[in-house]
């Protein structure tokens, strides 16, 4: 058997493919939890609250009607913090030890679970005790969307492809159920933003390291655009969203494990970006502003 066909069948044998879903498009939702059962994988939905808040009653069917799909349905919306944790449960019951996790809107290529799973035990066997192994998000096709850029881990070097990185955002992130246990639950109380981030952050410290596969690239659409203010850009999002992200960014300033040069970056970055937010997004600059600020508040008291 090939190296190839091995490391195929082992993603199968020990990864599951876990979604979180609300208020998706319903066809685009099918086909990427179908992609994934035709070529093997265990695939488990978690709807993050009721129907007809959550998902529509077509495309629930829709999902049922898919051989081999594990859908669980929340009786209520208690966000994606919440919904990676019950996923990463339902996977580990079933005996699986790694869970790649997957927008509801994501974009992998085919083979992404067996190169990611490459990556992850060529630094298992270096000894660097991987918690999470991410591909490379991108703009989709057509652009208007800012991906995120991960900055490199100080102290790290780099092993061929995979890159030391704070943290990765959640979509397309393949990561272990033993870390999982050792470093926490994620934080079910950001329920959007920065869950991913504070996760990474917590997994550094705990000695668990978090890396980036360059060569993988996923397309990842975040908001419905991009606000720019001379050299500052970032993604226009909703209004809730975009509370969340300040009061999140915020909460984590009172975090003993999130590094100085992060919270002195969201000192800077957050309130110029909210700023920004404000004045350019068509939400209104008052209202918007004093949301913002009250949201930034909010965080820093933990509420």
């Amino acid at each position: 058997m090939s190296a190839a066909v091995e490391t195929k069948d082992a993603a199968k044998a020990t990864i599951a493919v876990a979604i979180t879903v609300y208020r998706p498009d319903g066809l685009a939702l099918e086909a990427l939890a179908a992609r994934f059962l035709a070529a093997g994988y265990p695939v488990y939905l978690h709807v993050d609250g009721p129907v007809g808040e959550a998902i529509e009653a077509t495309d629930l069917a829709r999902l049922r009607a898919l051989a081999g799909a594990r859908i669980a349905l929340a009786p209520r919306n208690a966000g994606i913090g919440a919904g990676l944790n019950r996923l990463a449960e339902a996977a580990e019951r079933d005996g699986c030890n790694r869970v790649l996790f997957f927008d509801q809107d994501s974009l992998p290529a085919p083979d992404l679970p067996e190169r990611l799973l490459q990556a992850f035990r060529e630094l298992e066997g270096l000894g660097l005790r991987p918690a999470v192994v991410g591909p490379r998000p991108v703009s989709p096709p057509g652009g208007g969307s800012k991906p995120p850029r991960y900055r490199r881990r100080d102290g790290v070097a780099s092993v061929g492809a995979c890159r030391p990185v704070d943290y990765v955002i959640t979509s397309g992130s393949l990561v272990s159920l033993a870390a999982w246990h050792e470093i926490g639950a994620f934080a079910e109380r950001y329920r959007m933003d920065a869950i991913d981030v504070e996760w990474g952050f917590r997994a550094w410290r705990r000695g668990r390291s978090v890396w980036v596969l360059d060569t993988a690239e996923m397309p990842h659409q975040i908001g419905s655009g991009i606000l720019r203010w001379g050299p500052i850009a970032f993604p226009d999002q909703n209004p809730a969203r975009m509370r969340t992200y300040v009061r999140n960014q915020f909460d984590m300033l009172r975090l003993a494990h999130v590094p100085l040069g992060w919270k002195l970056r969201t000192l800077v970055y957050v309130p110029l970006q909210a700023a920004v937010y404000a004045a350019k997004s068509g939400h209104g600059k008052r209202r918007a502003g004093l949301d913002l600020l009250r949201a930034a508040f909010e965080g820093l008291g933990g509420r």
